[in-house]
């Protein structure tokens, strides 16, 4: 018997799925990079790059693979605290209407006031529906957000149990986050059925208002599964991002001058307020980085420095644009985004602005970055009005910029 057939028919069929499972995370995390969940396998002491005919398979108790998958997750990139759930499991990407809801869900809150966490303690569910009607069985896990919060800095998962429909979790999902600020916030926990192969089967959900809720009893209580609400407007959906503080400044050439110019764009950033909270410490590292549209070249883009542990940075700092004239800063739009700096990974979206006349034209043809607000354009406005003069706003960030440059 060849080594091929020794091994297939020694192998259970989810050992099988377990591999294939585990070969297909490998070449996603090489594709979508660290903020993806990847699957393991019970193969033991492999790596991506090992062949097929040098695997050896091993059978191994609950716990041993629990910690085996926790140490194939960290070599793919995934954090400990991540579930080993499907690439598909953001928000509003599962499987909706696919299976009953039924069950119940056990679990307690608690504000930390010495740590300033609000913790979830996620004791088990009871009576969920079979994602897999002919072997009546699901692979259940909690997912957590904190509406209005969906990013993925906000999202919180507990492992997943295979096999039943009765899973028992016993896991605590941690925010931190001032006491003041569950007032605003809505706990969002949903019970999904983790699909190895395609996107995860909702089982349920509970949402939760925070505001006025005293923490003053941390036992668990039983909440029944409901249907899924209608999708809250997007407005309410994404988190307040903050607010950027900036001064504008256009110089036009100097006549007297014998260097031929055309001007001089200043910008200076001064700070921003209330940025989301992206590192598990509660603060974030934040740098601002701007563009002259539509030119997204080198030349363009110009970087504030990274401001370490904060929320509330302080940047001061003066970008200069030169030879630009006030009447093409008419025609162009300033582009204004800010990120999470991280050592290792992607940097994050933390929030963006643009600033122009809004017109949604340039050259006399359509674009989509001449897209400002009515805040926006009235300071881009006050500044082509006032040359030599500065002027300053603070500008509310918005959640997302289609066309913002990725890090």
């Amino acid at each position: 018997m060849s080594l091929r057939e020794h091994v297939w028919t020694e192998m259970a069929s989810e050992e099988v799925m377990a591999l294939l499972a585990y070969m297909f995370a490998v070449s996603l995390s090489g594709v979508t990079g660290k903020d993806n969940d990847c699957r393991t396998t019970i193969a033991c002491g492999i790596s991506s790059s090992e062949p097929l005919t040098n695997l050896t398979f091993c059978s191994k108790p609950e716990d041993e693979m629990e910690k085996l998958s926790h140490r194939s997750s960290s070599s793919l990139g995934v954090a400990r605290s991540d579930s080993m759930a499907s690439v598909y499991s953001g928000a509003g990407e599962g499987r909706y209407g696919t299976v009953p809801i039924r069950g119940e869900v056990e679990f307690g809150l608690q504000y930390n006031y010495k740590a300033a966490q609000f913790e979830i303690n996620i004791k088990h569910c009871r009576d969920l529906a079979a994602a897999d009607p002919k072997r009546n069985r699901s692979d259940p896990y909690v997912k957590v957000y904190l509406l209005p919060d969906k990013s993925k800095a906000g999202k919180r998962k507990t492992r997943v149990k295979k096999h039943t429909m009765n899973p028992i979790f016993d896991e605590v999902l941690k925010y931190s986050l001032p006491l003041e600020e569950l007032n605003s916030r809505t706990l969002w926990l949903s019970v999904w059925h983790s699909d190895m192969f395609g996107r995860n089967n909702f089982l349920g959900e509970v949402q939760l208002p925070l505001e006025n809720m005293i923490f003053d009893d941390p036992s668990p209580k039983l909440y029944p599964l409901q249907e899924r609400t209608e999708p809250l407007d997007d407005i309410m959906c994404v988190s307040n991002k903050g607010e950027i503080i900036v001064g504008l400044k256009c110089v036009p050439p100097d006549p007297n001058s014998k260097k031929r110019t055309k001007g001089t764009f200043l910008l200076l950033v001064k700070d921003a307020k209330n940025l989301q909270a992206i590192k598990s410490n509660g603060s974030s590292d934040p740098f601002c980085k701007s563009y002259l549209l539509p030119d997204k070249g080198r030349s363009s883009k110009q970087k504030t420095n990274v401001a370490r542990k904060t929320c509330n940075p302080n940047w001061n700092q003066t970008l200069t644009y030169r030879d630009v004239s006030p009447d093409e800063l008419a025609e162009r739009s300033l582009e204004l985004t800010v990120w999470d700096h991280d050592r290792l990974g992607s940097n994050e979206f933390l929030g963006g602005v643009r600033l122009s006349l809004g017109s949604g034209m340039c050259d006399g043809k359509p674009v989509d970055w001449m897209d400002s607000n009515e805040k926006e354009i009235a300071l881009w406005q006050r500044m082509l009005d006032r040359p030599n003069f500065w002027v300053e706003g603070c500008l509310t960030l918005r959640p997302s910029l289609e066309l913002a440059s990725k890090n």
